[in-house]
């Protein structure tokens, strides 16, 4: 048959209707602004005529600008309901008045007014954000037929299936039902159309096409190419799977934000020189060196991090076995990190929690509590010799001076970066801008600077363990945690003080090395363009009122000493508050100390490039192997750099067409998945009700609730803009910015998830109640 004609959303409905087979189209009547305008009573008589039309009815828009192939308009215009007869003319006139600039060809829909809806939501036939074949579903279970396009506090529902598979296992069967309406569509208009609709679930289960229109995606991505693509991931999968590894327990799981969560620190899909870097410095043996110097497993040689088409993902079975004591017998050992697995495939939406909600890793006040939670599956004697364990790999790391060390050791940084530099050999040529150069500044920034800050991160979750205990316990109150954080002088909190009384230069020659996106070529230092950043009129904006100093009273030393006794732990109440501040101290300032270095040697591989004859784009799809092998002459080296940039971009582009979910189990899901609900980390107990302000798009961050997806350490110039709120997409509870917001009290929802952070980006003002735990659209 000829493909149907796309026109007006009630055209396209119109001309869909005889047709439809796998949904319904509800009974509907249209008409233009200038049959309105010259004919009210006559289509309005016609109108109740309709036997559907005889109880209520929804008048929805349908204008000439909206449904189009260069912009949707969703949600822009009004539909109003009608329950008598005597309501539908006003509601006509109103959603006619709520076109921007009504033409006489605008229409208004007039349709059964939908009601008891089981689920609701929109669908497209490829993926929106890159145009590969993906049939994308996202879908709440609510009685609001809007819910999804108009935002609030639905409970999303997000599903992919390729387009092009013969036969796809749907993870629900609504999703299996609008994949199939998806399917006749592309037959009906025509295979090449890429299309949004809206559709609902009615109490009966019926599935509703409410609309339909065209996707106006970036680009068009060959199924067969898609399929390739796939088929490679799927490989790489299973090849990751097989590989010989220090890892325990019976299963593989990836994660996007275990441990070092890699989706906060280098995004979804870095560019290969960001990925590249994040090994170096941190997850191929970084990370793993750090923990067996604390006294866990030692898992040398095994990469915490891998790589599906691009897409980087954290080694679970790897990370949880890190957190396991080295004296634990293997056998229990195994069997631990084991239910550990099976618990986070269980609870997908503790994938950002792993370390708080389902590792036990030191022996704290709810130790015993938490060992409890490990089920049927270990014996009281079992629990009691983890316990012991825990106990012991505790008391050595507070009463030992590890800690220290590392604090030692990063005060050496700047000196061993120095001594480098000065005597690095580059056959004449400048030492800054040398390969081999700038990967030794590496490999010293990894020994004095990655390494114990790595170390320190994992003594400062210790030491949140501890302060979150202390809560639990009744020792503190949540106020007073803050006030204890509050008190430590952390960066973000220097940092506030030292914008408002530090000359500028002064100022950057301090913090002018961080930059968003800290492993980022492209992202620029703060010393590169500081007015992006930074608002040097509003220096003397009055400081947030501070509150009272915390203090530890003899009453709450007595009964940390009782919990002490308690657990059979070894030091005193003085020794764990100066571990606990000095831990998180440490932690907060390593991360400055590092990325001081890592900073210089991002801007010396910028400066090689264009020395060599390479823009910095080029250079992001670099590898620090790359580096390492270049000869410091740029005749020879040019080459080299375009040939590895070539692929690197290449491989760039193909992560861009891959979508996988947040946890991967192995190649099964590839080609269909759900994504997992995602349960926010809330900070603070404030409430705000603000615009908001999406700095990576250029808005202004002043007074509005930030949304970043992704804010690492070099994002802490927001706190100098008076932000209200911050959210972002990936993130943990003891991450960062959960740290920071936390010190300086500022409400916040870190690691909302890709799909509750999309729904507030395209909001224009949210109410963020951090205490009710609820993210509310207000506008």
């Amino acid at each position: 048959m000829t493909p149907v004609r796309l026109g007006t959303k009630a055209e396209t409905l119109h001309r869909l209707r005889p047709f439809l087979t796998t949904a319904r189209i509800l009974p509907l009547t249209h008409f233009s602004l200038e049959e309105w305008q010259d004919a009210p009573d006559r289509l309005l008589a016609d109108l109740r005529r309709c036997d559907w039309a005889a109880g209520p009815v929804m008048v929805r828009s349908s204008a000439v600008v909206e449904d189009t192939a260069t912009g949707s308009h969703a949600g822009r215009f009004l539909s109003v309901p009608a329950r008598t007869g005597a309501e539908v003319g006003p509601a006509v006139t109103e959603v006619f008045a709520s076109y921007d600039r009504a033409e006489p060809g605008d229409q208004v829909l007039i349709q059964p007014l939908l009601e008891h809806v089981r689920a609701s939501g929109v669908a497209f036939s490829c993926d929106p954000n890159s145009g590969a074949p993906y049939r994308v579903v996202n879908w709440s279970g609510t009685d609001r037929t809007d819910a999804v396009t108009a935002g609030g506090r639905a409970e999303l529902h997000i599903s992919y299936g390729v387009a092009w598979a013969e036969q796809r296992e749907a993870p629900d069967p609504l999703v299996g039902a609008v994949w199939d309406l998806l399917a006749e569509l592309h037959d009906l208009l025509g295979a090449e159309r890429r299309l949004d609709i809206e559709f609902a679930q009615s109490g009966a289960g019926e599935l509703i096409l409410l609309q339909v229109r065209p996707l106006a995606a970036v680009r068009t991505v060959p199924p067969d190419t898609h399929r390739a693509t796939l088929d490679d991931t799927a490989r790489q999968m299973s090849a990751a799977i097989a590989a010989p590894s220090g890892a325990l327990g019976h299963r593989a799981v990836y994660g996007v934000m275990p441990d070092w969560n890699p989706a906060e620190m280098i995004g979804l899909r870095p560019r290969p020189f960001a990925f590249s870097l994040y090994r170096h410095l941190i997850t191929d043996h970084v990370w793993a060196a750090a923990r067996t110097r604390y006294g866990y497993r030692d898992l040398t040689g095994t990469r915490l991090m891998v790589q599906f088409s691009g897409l980087p993902y954290v080694d679970v079975a790897a990370s949880l076995t890190s957190f396991v004591p080295r004296e634990v017998p293997d056998e229990l050992a195994d069997r631990l990190v084991g239910h550990w697995l099976d618990e986070l495939v269980a609870k997908p939406y503790l994938h950002d929690k792993v370390e708080s909600h389902l590792a036990v890793s030191a022996g704290t006040f709810r130790t015993a509590h938490r060992l409890r939670a490990l089920g049927p599956g270990f014996s009281d004697a079992e629990r009691e010799l983890l316990a012991g364990f825990l106990r012991g790999l505790t008391d050595e790391l507070v009463c030992g001076d590890l800690w220290e060390q590392d604090i030692a050791r990063l005060r050496l940084l700047n000196v061993m970066d120095a001594d480098d530099v000065h005597s690095a050999e580059c056959g004449g040529h400048d030492v800054g801008c040398c390969g081999p150069a700038l990967v030794a500044r590496l490999d010293v920034c990894a020994a004095y600077g990655s390494s114990p800050f790595a170390a320190l991160a994992r003594a400062a979750f210790i030491a949140t363990d501890f302060l979150d205990d202390l809560v639990r316990e009744g020792v503190f109150s949540l106020a007073d945690r803050a006030r204890f954080l509050g008190g430590l002088g952390l960066v973000a909190s220097e940092m506030r003080q030292d914008f408002a009384v530090l000359d500028r230069a002064v100022f950057l020659k301090r913090y002018g090395h961080l930059r968003p996106g800290t492993y980022d070529i492209l992202s620029p230092r703060y010393d590169e363009t500081p007015e992006r950043y930074f608002d040097w009129s509003a220096r003397d904006r009055p400081a947030r009122v501070t509150t009272a100093p915390f203090e530890l009273t003899g009453g709450r030393r007595r009964r940390i000493e009782a919990l002490l006794r308690r657990e059979g732990l070894r030091f005193d109440a003085e020794r764990l508050m100066d571990f606990l501040a000095t831990a998180i101290r440490g932690r907060e300032h390593g991360k400055l100390a590092f990325t001081s270095v890592l900073g210089d040697v991002l801007t010396g591989v910028r400066r090689l490039g264009e020395r060599s004859g390479c823009g910095v784009d080029d250079m992001s799809y670099l590898d620090v192997r790359t580096l390492a092998s270049l000869t410091g002459r740029p005749a020879d080296d040019l080459p080299v750099l375009r040939e590895v940039a070539a692929r690197g971009r290449a491989a760039h582009a193909v992560s861009q067409t891959v979508v996988l979910p947040p946890l991967v189990t192995g190649p099964a899901n590839v080609r269909s998945f759900a994504l997992p609900q995602i349960r926010p980390n809330f900070v603070t107990r404030g409430k705000v009700i603000a615009r908001v302000a999406r700095v990576d798009a250029g808005d202004a961050p002043d007074g509005a609730i930030v949304l970043v997806a992704s804010a690492d350490p070099g994002y802490d110039w927001l706190f100098t803009r008076g932000i209200a709120g911050l959210v972002t997409a990936f993130g943990g509870a003891n991450s960062h910015m959960a740290i920071r917001a936390l010190e300086l009290g500022i409400p916040a929802v870190i690691g909302a998830g890709t799909a509750l952070f999309d729904q507030w980006s395209r909001a224009h003002v949210l109410d963020l109640d951090a205490a009710a735990g609820l993210v509310t659209v207000i506008a």
